[in-house]
């Protein structure tokens, strides 16, 4: 590490943490810087692109970790939208849905935050490393085995077009290879509707076409009428859940 570096990390280390050295209580701005630092810290270059973790473990002093417990979901799922939002500004890929929790750990220092940042699929497991095989244009590259990043058109022409019940249609331009659907914070479009569960479904790129799958949502997903758990989308396809159409579209 280089001299600038270290005078760096030393700066973050002295206004940052702990904060309780400081008599100050933590606050959820930290958490998030944190958050961030790991994911630039823990981003892999491959020929897919910048892969970044999708799960964040912050382990708290259990005196931290207390002050936190009312409303700890609300803040896990406002973190890990940020971490998303995130992601998708910097242009870094995400195999799976992001995600943040909360741990109490009385090997932490009050008012610290230590992070341990993963890579991990839909089902929470750790995801190995692998190597590429570089772009062309006929093939989709894989970023980790069974999860597609999309090349440079693919994703980018591709739009939903999103209404629940009578409000303003809402159209929502997809920009990657796996789009989360539901009521929580942490997904990709998030859909005020009492009808639809918090992750609700999903859409995936595979080999240049998106795919639709619900996630064992509570009311069932329709997608033109009929009622499914997995489908390939084509242009114009309209897909319920709820009280919630959403239509597929792509640009010519």
């Amino acid at each position: 590490m280089g001299i600038f570096a270290r005078l760096e990390s030393f700066l973050e280390r002295l206004f940052e943490a702990p904060a309780g050295r400081l008599g100050a209580t933590l606050q959820p701005v930290l958490l998030t810087k944190r958050i961030e630092r790991a994911m630039d810290s823990g981003k892999t270059f491959e020929a897919a692109g910048i892969i970044v973790p999708n799960r964040y473990d912050l382990h708290l002093h259990p005196a931290d970790f207390a002050a936190f417990a009312s409303y700890r979901g609300s803040l896990e799922d406002d973190l890990a939208h940020g971490a998303a939002t995130r992601a998708r500004r910097e242009r870094y890929h995400l195999v799976a849905r992001a995600s943040v929790h909360l741990v109490a750990d009385p090997a932490v220092p009050r008012g610290d935050v230590r992070v341990a940042a993963n890579v991990v699929d839909d089902a929470g497991d750790r995801v190995p490393q692998q190597v590429l095989e570089p772009p062309s244009a006929q093939t989709m590259v894989l970023a980790r085995p069974g999860y597609e990043v999309a090349p440079p058109d693919s994703a980018t022409r591709a739009f939903l077009l999103v209404r629940t019940d009578r409000a303003a249609q809402v159209r929502f331009d997809l920009g990657g290879a796996l789009i989360s659907i539901g009521r929580a914070s942490d997904n990709d479009v998030i859909v005020d509707d009492p009808e639809v569960s918090r992750h609700h479904c999903q859409l995936k790129l595979q080999h240049g076409a998106y795919s639709f799958a619900d996630l064992g949502s509570r009311n069932g997903s329709w997608v033109n009428g009929q009622q499914v758990s997995e489908v390939a989308l084509g242009p114009g396809d309209a897909i319920q859940i709820g009280s919630t159409e959403i239509l597929f579209q792509v640009r010519g």
